[in-house]
C-alpha cells in the first residue's frame, strides 16, 4: 500500500512538473466531459424519463389525418370522438376534452383560466388520484353538474393551498357557479400545461346537427391502451370505428380521413427528440476528439522522455513498472477532468436550461441526478483508458535501442499518427457540417416571407363566451354588435394605422378551425381548408395581396349574399386552372349547417399554418356573416409605440369590463415562437462544432509538429545534400493535407448518413446540402492548412548544424 502511494505521489509530481502538458490535457478531457454530460443529461430529463402519470407507456393521443389533403394531427370530430368513447377495441379507457377558458375577477380585472371541458372516461384514462377531494365521476359528467377540479398552480396561488378549498364555489364570469370538488396532482403539469380547471363537457354546448357534427373537428382525444394492445392493433381498432360511422352516415370511405394514436411523450417531445439524439452524438464525437489529442500530446512527452525511460529500465526499473506509472499519471488527469468536467456540465446545464426554457419541451426536467451520476463515474474511469488503448502506455523492450531512437513517438511512428487526427477531422467535420446545416435552415426560415406584414402588427385573442365553438347563448348578432364597438375603440387609440377583426390571427391556433369545403351541387370529395371569418380590411391591414375580383366591405353583412374568398392554393384545387370568380362553394358556418357562398376574391397563399410547411388550402369569409365566439382583434401601429397591449385592453374592457383576455402577442412574436427551437439547436451544435473544430485543428497541429521534431536528423541531412527548405515545409504540409483530407472525407460520408437518419428538415424545412458540403469542406481544410502551417514553417529555419546538433 506504502509502495502505491509512493508511486501515486511520484506520478502527481511528474504531472505537476509538466504544467503545460497536464493544463492541455486536462482541459481537453474535461471540456469534453463536461459539454457529454450535460447533453446526457439533457437527453434524459426530455426523451428518457417517463411522464409523471401512472403506466404513462400506455397512453396515447388520438388524431386526424387526411393525406390526400396535406393535414396532418387534426382535431376529431364531434361524431368520431363520440363513436371511439362508446367503445373501442384495444383500450382500457378513452376520454375526450375541448380547450376553453373560464373568466374570474381578480383584482379588479377579470383574469381568464385555461380550462378543459371533459367528456366521461377522461379522468379514468389519466389513471391519476387528485391531491386532495375527488374527480367528478361518470355520473357528474353526463349530469353536467357544476363541479370542478383545479391545479396544483391555481390551488396554491389562488387559494393558498388550503384543504379548505373542498367545497367552495367559483364565482366565474360567464358560467354559473362551480363547486370545487378536488385538485390536480402537480404531474399533471407534464400533460396539460396551464390548464387551471377541469370541468365536465355538456352534450348542450355542442354543435347539435349532423353536418357539423361530423365534419366540425373541436375535440382532442387521449387514450390508455390495454397492457396486451400494440399500437399497430389499435389503430387498426381505430379505423374499424371510423368505418362503422361513415356506414351509420352513408359517408364514403373516399374523404380520406384516418384515425391514428401517438405516444403522449412523442406528442409532447415533437420533433425535437431526433435532434437531441444528435446533439447528444456530437458532444460524444468532441469528447472522442479529446481522447484522441490527449493519446497524442502523451506521445509527445513520450518522445521527450525517452530517454529518461531508457535510463530508468538501465538501472532496474521494470517495463511493467514504467507503464503502470504512466498509466497512475492518466488516472490523476481522469480524476481532476471529472471534477473539472462536473464544474463544466453544471455551468453547461444551467446555461441549456436557460436557452431551453421556450424552445424545448420539459426543459424543466433537464438535471442531474443518480443515473446520470452512474455515468459521470464511467466516464471517469473510461477517458484514461482511452488514451492507453491507442498504444500509449507502449515502452521499448530495448533501452539502447530506446536511446538511439529517442526523437520518434510512440504514437508517431505508425498508422496511429494519421489515424487519429484523421478520426478526430472526421468528427470534427460531422459537427460542423451539422451545425453549418441547422444554421443555414435557419437563415432560410429567418428569410421565408409569410407573406403578411409581421411588424407593428398586434393581437388581443378572446372567447365572447367560454365556449370554442358557435353554439354559445348570447348569438351572432350580439357578437358583431360586440366586434364592431371594440374596433371603434381600437380605431381611436392613439398611433393607430388600422384595425381588424379574424377568428384566429394567422400562425396562431387561438380560435382556428378547418372545415370540409365543397363545390356547391357537385358531388366530389371535399378540400379541407383553413376557414377564417375577418372583417373587412383584415387583408389590407395585413398586406395580403388581392389576386383577382374584390376584397370583402361594409357591405357583407347578415342578410346580405353569403360570399367567401378563397387563397391562390384552394383555388386550385378546387377548380384547377379556370377562374373561381362567382363559383359557388358549400360551407360549414354558423349554427344552421352548411351555407353556399360565392366566391368574389382570391387572395395570395400565405404561410397560415407553419414557416417551414407549404401554403394549406384557406378560405375567408366575412365575419359580419358568420361570427364566432372566437375573436381576435388586430392592430397595426409603430413597431416602436409603447403600451399598445395596455391599450387594447383598456378599449376591450371600454365596451365590456367582465370580457377576459386570452392571450396579447405580436405576430412577429409567433414567427418567432417557432423560429426559437431552431435558433436553440443551432447555438448548441455551434459550440459543439467549434469545441470539436479547436481540438481537432489541435491534433492536426500536434501531429505535424511531432514530425517536424522527430525528422530534425532527417532534414539536416537533406539539406546539407542539396535539398532546399521549402521543399521539405511542403513535404510537412502535403502529409498533414492528406491525412486531413482523408479525415474530412470520412466526416462527409458519415455526415450525409447522419443528416438523413436524424432529419433535421422537420425542425428547419428543407435543407440545400451541397453548400452546406461545399462550404463545411472548404472550412476544415483551411483549418487543417493553418494548423500545419506553424510546423512547416519551423521546419524553414532549420540548419543543418542544428539538426545535427540535435541528433
Amino acid at each position: 500500500m506504502s509502495s502505491m502511494r509512493a508511486e501515486l505521489r511520484a506520478a502527481l509530481l511528474r504531472l505537476l512538473r509538466a504544467p503545460a502538458f497536464a493544463a492541455a490535457a486536462l482541459t481537453m478531457l474535461a471540456l469534453g466531459f463536461g459539454l457529454t454530460v450535460a447533453m446526457v443529461c439533457t437527453v434524459d430529463g426530455v426523451l428518457l424519463r417517463g411522464l409523471p402519470l401512472p403506466a404513462a407507456q400506455r397512453l396515447v393521443s388520438i388524431y386526424a389525418d387526411n393525406p390526400s389533403q396535406q393535414v396532418h394531427r387534426a382535431q376529431l370530430s364531434i361524431a368520431e370522438a363520440e363513436q371511439l368513447a362508446s367503445g373501442t377495441a384495444g383500450f382500457d379507457a378513452l376520454g375526450y376534452f375541448q380547450w376553453t377558458g373560464l373568466g374570474v375577477l381578480e383584482d379588479g380585472h377579470p383574469r381568464e383560466i385555461p380550462t378543459q371541458l371533459v367528456s366521461v372516461g377522461y379522468f379514468d384514462t389519466l389513471g391519476l388520484a387528485p391531491a386532495l377531494g375527488r374527480f367528478p365521476n361518470a355520473q357528474d359528467i353526463r349530469a353536467g353538474l357544476p363541479l370542478a377540479v383545479i391545479s396544483w398552480d391555481e390551488w396554491h396561488d389562488r387559494f393558498g393551498g388550503s384543504a379548505a378549498v373542498i367545497g367552495r364555489r367559483l364565482e366565474t364570469l360567464d358560467r354559473p357557479p362551480l363547486e370545487i370538488v378536488g385538485v390536480m396532482p402537480a404531474a399533471m403539469r407534464s400533460f396539460s400545461g396551464d390548464t387551471g380547471v377541469w370541468t365536465a363537457l355538456r352534450p348542450q354546448e355542442l354543435p347539435q346537427d349532423a353536418a357539423r357534427r361530423l365534419d366540425l373537428r373541436i375535440l382532442q382525444m387521449v387514450g390508455r391502451l390495454r397492457a396486451d394492445a400494440t399500437p399497430a392493433q389499435a389503430d387498426e381498432a381505430l379505423a374499424a370505428q371510423l368505418a362503422t360511422l361513415d356506414q351509420a352516415h352513408g359517408r364514403s370511405p373516399a374523404h380520406g380521413w384516418r384515425l391514428r394514436t401517438r405516444g403522449l411523450l412523442d406528442l409532447i417531445v415533437g420533433p425535437v427528440r431526433s435532434l437531441l439524439w444528435g446533439a447528444l452524438a456530437l458532444a460524444l464525437m468532441v469528447l472522442l476528439i479529446g481522447c484522441a489529442n490527449v493519446a497524442l500530446l502523451i506521445d509527445a512527452r513520450q518522445v521527450a522522455r525517452r530517454r529518461e525511460l531508457a535510463v530508468m529500465q538501465a538501472i532496474g526499473a521494470s517495463r511493467a513498472r514504467l507503464r503502470r506509472g504512466t498509466l497512475l499519471e492518466l488516472l490523476w488527469l481522469g480524476a481532476a477532468a471529472l471534477l473539472l468536467g462536473t464544474v463544466i456540465a453544471e455551468f453547461g446545464l444551467s446555461m441549456l436550461r436557460a436557452l431551453a426554457a421556450d424552445s424545448v419541451p420539459r426543459a424543466e426536467t433537464i438535471t442531474l441526478d443518480w443515473r446520470v451520476a452512474a455515468i459521470v463515474l464511467a466516464l471517469g474511469a473510461v477517458l484514461p483508458m482511452v488514451a492507453a488503448l491507442a498504444g500509449s502506455l507502449r515502452v521499448d523492450a530495448d533501452p539502447l535501442q530506446a536511446m538511439r531512437s529517442a526523437g520518434k513517438g510512440v504514437v508517431g511512428d505508425g498508422r496511429r499518427q494519421r489515424l487519429l487526427p484523421a478520426t478526430a477531422m472526421a468528427l470534427s467535420t460531422v459537427c460542423l457540417l451539422a451545425a453549418a446545416g441547422l444554421g443555414l435552415g435557419l437563415l432560410r426560415l429567418q428569410g421565408v416571407d409569410p407573406g403578411f406584414r409581421s411588424a407593428g402588427v398586434h393581437a388581443l385573442s378572446m372567447f365572447r363566451e367560454a365556449l370554442g365553438t358557435d353554439s354559445g347563448g348570447a348569438g351572432p348578432a350580439q357578437w358583431n354588435d360586440f366586434g364592431d364597438a371594440v374596433l371603434q375603440r381600437l380605431a381611436a387609440v392613439p398611433g393607430a394605422q388600422g384595425a381588424a377583426l379574424t377568428s384566429a390571427a394567422p400562425l396562431s391556433q387561438i380560435g382556428g378551425g378547418s372545415a370540409d369545403v365543397r363545390i356547391a351541387g357537385v358531388d366530389a370529395v371535399p378540400v379541407q381548408a383553413a376557414l377564417r371569418r375577418v372583417s373587412a380590411g383584415y387583408n389590407g391591414l395585413l398586406d395580403i395581396a388581392l389576386l383577382a375580383g374584390r376584397d370583402f366591405d361594409g357591405n357583407d353583412r347578415a342578410g346580405a349574399e353569403p360570399v367567401a374568398i378563397v387563397n391562390r392554393t384552394l383555388a386550385r384545387r378546387l377548380f384547377g386552372d379556370t377562374s373561381p370568380l362567382d363559383r359557388s362553394i358549400d360551407l360549414p358556418l354558423g349554427r344552421s349547417g352548411r351555407s353556399v357562398c360565392r366566391i368574389v376574391g382570391v387572395v395570395a397563399d400565405i404561410h397560415n399554418d407553419r414557416l417551414r410547411a407549404a401554403a394549406l388550402p384557406e378560405v375567408l369569409v366575412p365575419f359580419a356573416q358568420a361570427p364566432r365566439v372566437a375573436m381576435t382583434f388586430l392592430l397595426r401601429s409603430d413597431p416602436a409605440l409603447p403600451g399598445i397591449d395596455t391599450a387594447m385592453a383598456n378599449a376591450l374592457w371600454s365596451v365590456d369590463p367582465r370580457q377576459t383576455i386570452t392571450a396579447q402577442y405580436t405576430l412577429q412574436q409567433r414567427i418567432d415562437d417557432e423560429l426559437r427551437p431552431l435558433r436553440f439547436f443551432a447555438r448548441v451544435v455551434t459550440g459543439f462544432a467549434f469545441a470539436a473544430l479547436v481540438l481537432a485543428v489541435f491534433g492536426v497541429y500536434a501531429v505535424a509538429a511531432l514530425q517536424q521534431r522527430r525528422r530534425i536528423a532527417e532534414f539536416g541531412l537533406r539539406l546539407a545534400v542539396g535539398a532546399t527548405p521549402s521543399r521539405l515545409a511542403r513535404g510537412i504540409l502535403g502529409a498533414s493535407l492528406i491525412v486531413s483530407s482523408l479525415g474530412v472525407g470520412a466526416g462527409c460520408a458519415i455526415a450525409a448518413v447522419a443528416l438523413r437518419w436524424f432529419d433535421p428538415s422537420r425542425l428547419a424545412g428543407a435543407i440545400p446540402l451541397l453548400p452546406v458540403f461545399v462550404g463545411g469542406t472548404a472550412a476544415m481544410m483551411l483549418a487543417a492548412l493553418l494548423a500545419a502551417a506553424l510546423p512547416a514553417w519551423r521546419v524553414l529555419r532549420v540548419t543543418p548544424l542544428e539538426a545535427l546538433r540535435d541528433e
